[in-house]
């Protein structure tokens, strides 16, 4: 028997200043499945801003959200386009448009990638579907940096991956250290894709997906204190569970905040430091800054001096 024709998914995009897109990114970050920008020529003055959505959006409701956010800072009038564009295609593009690819000591691929990774690298097979995190996006390509350089300097046996959509970001910390990791969403499809995920690399003994609001799951409260907690979400509940991430963390631990346009990271930072947390690097890909975290150490009586590791530098990619 055949399979009914997958529903139709919809595409609205529109075209804006380079300035302008860290504005529109974040404004318009709950009015579709995901959101995302391209350059467009060499110049890179104007960039093209995709949503996805999951049913026909409202042009007219569009369009005025548009004009608002225009309005804010100066632009013109912006009349998006909006056409459909049927999952299976979605699907079939985004497989096409993703190619194996080395970021950091990681080896991201498809299933459509045939053949062995290369040597020295740790290989992540995802593939494109319900949940964020395909390892493209330049958030989650920061988060897997950081996790690469935390891996130079110490162990980690226990990790939270908060926020953890496909569980790419959990696979990677149990692929790295053979850690115990609790993968947590608020989003039940997103769970039993990290499982699904989980499971096709081979660490599903390692890795335990679970549905929790920030930390409220007992299986998430349980798995602490931290040694290193990896959020790769949204500035505002980065913000709102900075004292939580705080209060689950181990003495000397570790964390790693990404989902975070560069504007964006000072108030996320400061969010950190008033509960005891201190910068050791950020990391810059394009347009998104991951933090590297730790809880501000003790003070050794002897020398009197904060003990730990040294501030690493900013790096831009």
């Amino acid at each position: 028997m055949p399979r009914p024709p997958a529903p139709p998914l919809w595409q609205s995009r529109f075209r804006v200043p380079a300035a302008a897109v860290p504005l529109f990114l974040d404004a318009l970050e709950e009015e579709a499945l995901c959101v995302a920008a391209f350059e467009e020529g060499g110049d890179g003055a104007l960039w093209r801003v995709e949503l996805l959505h999951g049913a026909e959006p409202e042009h007219e409701a569009l369009t005025a959200r548009l004009a608002s956010l225009a309005e804010r800072i100066g632009l013109p009038r912006i009349d998006p386009s909006v056409v459909p564009l049927a999952a299976t295609d979605w699907l079939a593009r985004t497989a096409e448009s993703f190619p194996a690819r080395p970021v950091g000591c990681f080896w991201v691929h498809g299933s459509h990638i045939e053949g062995p990774a290369p040597a020295g690298t740790l290989p992540i097979r995802l593939d494109a579907g319900l949940a964020f995190g395909s390892g493209e996006h330049a958030s989650t390509e920061g988060c897997l940096l950081a996790l690469e350089r935390l891996a130079r300097r110490r162990r980690f046996r226990r990790v939270l991956d908060l926020g953890c959509g496909s569980g790419i970001l959990a696979i990677a910390a149990s692929r790295l250290w053979r850690a115990r990791v609790v993968a947590a969403d608020n989003d039940p499809v997103a769970v039993g894709v990290a499982r699904a995920n989980a499971e096709r690399n081979g660490v599903a003994d390692r890795v335990r997906a679970v549905v929790s609001e920030g930390y409220r799951s007992p299986l998430v409260r349980a798995g602490g204190p931290y040694q290193l907690i990896v959020a790769n979400i949204l500035a505002d509940p980065l913000c709102g569970l900075a004292r939580a991430t705080a209060r689950h963390l181990e003495q000397d631990g570790a964390v790693v905040l990404s989902g975070l346009l560069e504007w964006q990271a000072p108030r996320v930072l400061e969010a950190h430091r008033r509960h005891h947390l201190r910068l050791e690097a950020r990391i810059d890909v394009g347009i998104w800054t991951t933090l590297m975290l730790r809880r501000r150490p003790v003070r050794d009586a002897r020398r009197g001096r904060p003990q730990g590791w040294k501030l690493g530098p900013k790096v831009r990619l």
